[in-house]
């Protein structure tokens, strides 16, 4: 997939709840692909916290997959 954003490929997947993306990412772009890095960038400028919300990463490669789980998270 290639991010709204940024325009770069991105591998890893992710979930946050509608009302937490719709505070963090621009409305012209909500209803797009948007990378992990752009959506952090996105989050810190409006200051919208989302360390709780992100349970589980998916990367997709070229020769395999994975489903990586959060153990923990913080505000930075």
């Amino acid at each position: 997939m290639i991010c709204k954003a940024c325009g770069r490929i991105t591998h890893f997947d992710f979930h946050v709840p509608n009302e937490i993306w719709e505070l963090a990412i621009p409305e012209v772009l909500q209803n797009n692909v948007v990378c992990l890095n752009c959506f952090d960038r996105y989050a810190k400028e409006v200051n919208v916290d989302y360390s709780e919300y992100i349970k589980e990463l998916y990367f997709a490669g070229d020769r395999a997959c994975f489903i990586f789980s959060t153990v923990s998270a913080s505000v930075v």
